[in-house]
């Protein structure tokens, strides 16, 4: 059984939400102020009030007198709530006040108290409720994962008009009793006692998250006594964790124990009025139920209603006191210790009574994560990503160099991939790539057309639309390719990610830039040209000749610059000259001519040192006949 009511309560306390501070670091007291005939005194000032956190003085931030009676405007029309969206919406309104009742009909006896309480109850509902005002009834056995407030009277009439006690009735009215509620009547309280207070919780943990006004929660039992918890009740509330949920909620408890509306004589004490127990219940076991209630009430900033010739007083007092109250708003010490502070609050104006909350529980360190996942949770989520896939239809280069304030220089320029011979699938050749850049917060740093690079494109040589540059910070950067053909129609995607370095160490070659010249007009164009469109592809012919641009950095010196032709097996066969771009300030440039090249495989090693350190990148390239 307690397993069974365990993960009732979890699921439900998830469904809910945790009830959460408008802002961290801030706790808000509600307090009351009336003069000496119970009206509310409208005026105080912050100057007003002193408060006092575990005896320390607190400065306070701000006072704010807040108002409620639910009327609403003449005329006007309130939508029905249909869903948790429409509730969270409708308690937000100017005006609306948020009352639950729970009727712990496991705690109440049959007979004359459950009928006066139904009169008392109808008539707070109908004489004390405005239009806006929202109200939930909640039984023993109502589900937790359903509460929603309702301004539904009919539903609400209903929901009391069917309430009867049960208090020493054992026989199972439906499944769930007959099946986990079993045993002898000691072992059934138990579980009734546990039924009542996991609702109990689950009320103030659904009021608390809709809002940081203040809720009321109006307790109709007789109360039963405060239990320790035993082994393997950890997920489930007691008194205390009501009392803290309930808190953390800015909820208020006002218990109304039946006896006193059928008139026995029991005041708030437990000793018998003149009128002596009407029910033949001795005064000792009236009496302790009653702990309970009071406990609830005391420190919730509520109102037990316990003395029978109290109990119109008392109702008028739950509509009062949610319709005009202070909100006391201070930060508290730094803390994470999730227990419980108490705080003092008094009124340096004479004659003003003072009714205040006597504390609030700070959250734990776990609790406080809770909140923030949840948060982030709730908050706006980016769209998934898709899935990696590279493309056959394109080959890619990405060039890498150091941008402004820190950034990257991000380069990037394709080439189509040739058909292969005997190949069955027909279509038309890439003719342009829909590039999308975005940094891993799903930021887009680049959006644009890029038109392929390579021979085909010499005729254009600095042509904008032939490369994409841009900068970014440092870090992963995920770049979506829609391939296209001429007439626009996408014939492939490409998505992949890529890492952006930063570039800063004490000796760092930036990307290099290979291009490609079939004679020595296109050289010698190339040369001249410093925004000269590199190649994707590194399989070249010996009738051609390669142009290697590349950026070098140091620390606080100029690094020498070096380079060597590797066989594929890494052996040197010779140095090459590396020589400084004229048209390109900070860019290294090597010529090379691939004619004295037999057909095969090569590296191009580049080398730049200095006293702070030493950097290498290799150049991979295949020479065909």
């Amino acid at each position: 059984m307690r397993a069974v009511l365990a993960i009732a309560l979890a699921v439900g306390a998830a469904a809910q939400g945790t009830p959460g501070r408008p802002e961290p670091g801030v706790v808000r007291i509600d307090a009351i102020a009336t003069d000496s005939r119970g009206r509310i005194i409208e005026d105080l000032k912050p100057a007003d009030f002193e408060l006092l956190e575990d005896g320390t003085p607190r400065m306070i931030e701000g006072v704010r007198l807040v108002r409620a009676d639910g009327l609403g405007q003449a005329g006007e029309t309130l939508q029905p709530i249909n869903s948790r969206a429409d509730e969270q919406v409708e308690a937000a309104r100017d005006g609306a006040r948020l009352f639950a009742i729970f009727l712990d009909e496991y705690h109440v006896a049959p007979g004359t108290g459950g009928a006066r309480a139904r009169e008392a109850l109808t008539r707070l509902v109908e004489q004390g409720l405005g239009p806006r005002d929202l109200v939930v009834v909640m039984k023993s056995l109502d589900s937790l994962l359903t509460i929603r407030l309702t301004r539904d009277r009919n539903l609400v009439r209903s929901a009391i008009g069917a309430f009867e006690g049960r208090k020493g009735d054992y026989a199972p009215k439906n499944g769930f009793e007959k099946n986990y509620i079993a045993g002898s009547p000691a072992r059934i309280e138990v579980v009734r006692a546990q039924i009542a207070m996991s609702a109990l919780n689950a009320l103030a943990l659904h009021l608390g998250s809709l809002g940081a006004a203040r809720k009321t929660i109006v307790v109709v039992s007789e109360g039963f006594p405060r239990r320790e918890r035993r082994r393997g009740d950890e997920l489930l509330p007691t008194l205390d964790s009501v009392i803290g949920a309930a808190n953390r909620a800015s909820v208020s408890i006002y218990p109304i124990d039946p006896r006193a509306l059928a008139g026995s004589g029991v005041d708030i004490a437990g000793a018998p009025s003149a009128a002596g127990p009407s029910s033949g219940e001795s005064a000792a076991g009236i009496s302790g139920g009653s702990e309970m209630l009071r406990a609830l009430a005391d420190e919730t900033n509520g109102q037990a209603i316990l003395k029978w010739n109290d109990v119109d007083a008392g109702m008028r007092r739950i509509v009062s006191d949610s319709s005009a109250y202070y909100l006391l708003t201070f930060r508290p010490a730094p803390n994470e210790d999730g227990k419980f502070h108490p705080v003092q609050v008094r009124v340096r104006r004479p004659g003003v009574g003072l009714r205040a909350r006597t504390g609030y529980w700070a959250q734990s360190a776990d609790e406080l994560l809770r909140v923030r996942l949840a948060a982030k949770a709730a908050g706006p989520k980016a769209p998934p990503e898709l899935p990696r896939h590279i493309s056959p239809f394109i080959r890619p280069w990405f060039g890498l160099a150091r941008g402004a304030d820190g950034k990257t220089r991000v380069s990037f320029v394709w080439e189509p991939v040739a058909l292969v011979p005997g190949d069955r699938v027909r279509r038309q050749p890439p003719a342009r790539v829909a590039l999308k850049a975005s940094k891993a917060d799903g930021t887009a740093v680049f959006e644009g057309i890029v038109l392929p690079a390579g021979p085909a494109a010499t005729d254009r040589l600095g042509a904008a639309s032939s490369e994409a540059v841009f900068e970014t910070t440092p870090g992963r950067l995920r770049l979506q390719m829609s391939i296209e053909d001429a007439t626009s129609q996408v014939l492939d995607t490409d998505v992949r990610d890529i890492a952006v370095g930063a570039l800063t160490g004490p000796v760092v070659l930036g990307t290099a830039e290979v291009l490609r010249a079939r004679n020595a007009r296109e050289y010698r164009a190339l040369d001249a040209d410093p925004g000269a469109v590199p190649v994707a592809a590194r399989e070249f012919s010996r009738t051609e000749r390669l142009l290697i641009r590349f950026p070098a950095y140091g620390l606080s010196e100029t690094p020498t610059l070096s380079a060597r032709l590797l066989s594929r097996m890494g052996k040197a066969m010779r140095d090459l000259r590396v020589a400084p771009a004229a048209t390109s300030a900070g860019l290294n440039q090597i010529d090379l001519p691939l004619a004295g090249l037999a057909a095969g495989e090569y590296l191009v090693e580049l080398t730049a040192e200095s006293p702070a350190g030493q950097a290498k990148d290799l150049i991979g390239f295949r020479v065909t006949p």
